[in-house]
C-alpha cells in the first residue's frame, strides 16, 4: 500500500502554497521539481524509482534533481534490512524541493513510512547534499552528479567520483593537501567545502527565522557536508544570538572539523567564560 504522511504544520502551508500557485501556471507539468530521501535512522539506504534504481550503493541521503510529474512510486531497501522494501507513493510538488524523512518498520509503523520534513524553492544550489548523492531524472535513465556514468544496461548506475584531496593529511601517497595556509597540526576531516558551496550554506541558515530552526539546519548541513574549516564553523556560530546553541552546535561539530588544532578560535564566540571551559571539558573528554 503506497502512503506518505504530513507531519509539519508549516510543511502544510508550504504545500498549500503551491498548491495555489498551480492554478496560476498553465504548463506546471514541464516545471522541474527535486525530491530529496532521508534516512532518519542514519541507515543507508537503496532507491528505486518507478523501479528505476537510484543509487548504486547504499547512501544515507539521496537527492533526485529534474524531475517532472506530480507523484513517483518509491520503493526503499535499508542496507541493514535487505528483506525489507518499504513503500510509498510520494507527491513531489512543481518548482519545490521536497524532503522526506524515511523511517524503517517500527512499533510506530510495521511497514516503514515516509513523512514529509520541509518544502523548499527549486533550487539545484541547495548546498547540503554531497555531489555522490545527488541523481538527476531523465528519459534516457539516471545520472549522478560529478564525475558519473549513465545506468548502464543492467539498470545498475556507475558512479566515478574522483577526489584526489581526500588523500592529503590522511597518510595516502604524494604530498599532502594543505586547505588552511601554514596549518600543520592534526587533521580531523577531509577536504573542507569551497568557499561557493559555504556562502551557500551560510545563506541557508541565515535565512531561518528562529534560533531553533538555525540550529536544526546547521547540523544537517554540516552532517551531510562533512568538513569545514574551523573559521567557517566561527563564521556559522556568530549567526546565531544565544550561547546556549553556540555552545550546541560547537561540540556538534567538532567530529567536523578539518584543523583540529585550531579550535580554540571557537572561543571567541561566546559571551560567557562558562561556556568556553564546558566547551574545552567536551573536547578534552573526546580526546
Amino acid at each position: 500500500m503506497f502512503y506518505y504522511i504530513m507531519s509539519k504544520t508549516k510543511v502544510m502551508k508550504k504545500l498549500l502554497t503551491i498548491a495555489l500557485g498551480l492554478l496560476l501556471m498553465n504548463s506546471y507539468a514541464q516545471t522541474n521539481r527535486n525530491l530529496v530521501l532521508l534516512s532518519a535512522t542514519n541507515e543507508a539506504m537503496e532507491v528505486m524509482i518507478n523501479n528505476r534504481p537510484i543509487n548504486h550503493r547504499p547512501l544515507k541521503d539521496v537527492r533526485i534533481t529534474g524531475l517532472q510529474d506530480n507523484y513517483y512510486d518509491v520503493a526503499i531497501r535499508m542496507a541493514n534490512q535487505p528483506r525489507i522494501i518499504i513503500r510509498g507513493h510520494l507527491y513531489v510538488p512543481p518548482m519545490s524541493e521536497i524532503v522526506y524523512e524515511v523511517f524503517a518498520p517500527d512499533r510506530r509503523s510495521n511497514r516503514g513510512e515516509f513523512i514529509i520534513k520541509d518544502v523548499y524553492p527549486a533550487d539545484n544550489q541547495i548546498p547540503y547534499y554531497q555531489q555522490e548523492s545527488v541523481f538527476s531524472w531523465g528519459n534516457n535513465g539516471v545520472s549522478a552528479q560529478g564525475n558519473i556514468g549513465q545506468n548502464n544496461q543492467n539498470g545498475q548506475i556507475n558512479i566515478n567520483i574522483n577526489n584526489s584531496s581526500t588523500a592529503g593529511n590522511q597518510g595516502g601517497q604524494g604530498a599532502p593537501v594543505v586547505y588552511v595556509p601554514d596549518y600543520t597540526g592534526a587533521v580531523g576531516c577531509v577536504p573542507p567545502v569551497t568557499a561557493n558551496r559555504f556562502s551557500n550554506m551560510l545563506q541557508v541558515i541565515e535565512n531561518e527565522t528562529f534560533e531553533a530552526g538555525k540550529l536544526r539546519v546547521a547540523k544537517q548541513i554540516i552532517k551531510t557536508n562533512q568538513c569545514l574549516t574551523v573559521n567557517q564553523l566561527v563564521q556559522i556560530l556568530r549567526l546565531f544570538d544565544f550561547d546556549e546553541s553556540r555552545l550546541k552546535l560547537a561540540k556538534f561539530a567538532y567530529d567536523y572539523s578539518y584543523d583540529l588544532e585550531n579550535y580554540y578560535k571557537v572561543n571567541a564566540v561566546f559571551d560567557f567564560e562558562s561556556n568556553k571551559r564546558k566547551l574545552d571539558a567536551y573536547i578534552q573528554n573526546k580526546n
